[in-house]
């Protein structure tokens, strides 16, 4: 796991925190966990094993590649969404803000969004080929993404 709960104390207060989740702490690990799968739905060329680590191996393995813009954009992700849940004292127009700034969209793009497209290019080692699949997906992470539509056939 890239965050841990204690790390979004840089977003919010620990007893805001506390009175959003009434003091469960596996429904901060649920928000954290969802904000890290969400980033790596626009990182998908790149290694997650080496930017989230593995928790699905015993034991888990931490993160290679240690990016603190990557922890700060899970971080609002988690506070987002916790926020969201319930809003004791918080502002929230500043948390969409940040939310904008680190996510984006077509219309105003964000930090993951410019990723994605390929307009910003992280030194992050991308996704290695796996000899079981039939296509090489070293080749696909060229950033690049192309097709067309079918031949039409013209009829008078």
């Amino acid at each position: 796991m890239l965050v841990q709960p204690s790390e979004l104390n840089t977003e919010l207060y620990p007893e805001v925190i506390a009175a959003i989740t009434r003091s469960n702490p596996s429904e901060t690990l649920s928000q954290i966990k969802a904000a890290e799968d969400f980033c790596k739905s626009y990182l998908f060329k790149y290694d997650l094993k080496a930017l989230f680590g593995d928790d699905t191996t015993e034991p888990a393995t931490a993160p290679t590649v240690v990016d603190e813009n990557l922890k700060k954009t899970v971080k609002v992700i988690a506070s987002y969404w916790l926020v969201r849940k319930a809003n004791p004292n918080v502002n929230l127009d500043l948390f969409r803000e940040d939310w904008e700034l680190m996510i984006g969209n077509k219309e105003v793009p964000g930090w993951l969004y410019d990723i994605k497209e390929g307009n910003i290019n992280p030194d992050w080692p991308y996704k290695q080929d796996d000899p079981e699949t039939p296509e090489d997906e070293s080749e696909v992470n060229d950033g690049v993404f192309w097709g067309s539509n079918q031949k039409r056939t013209q009829r008078f």
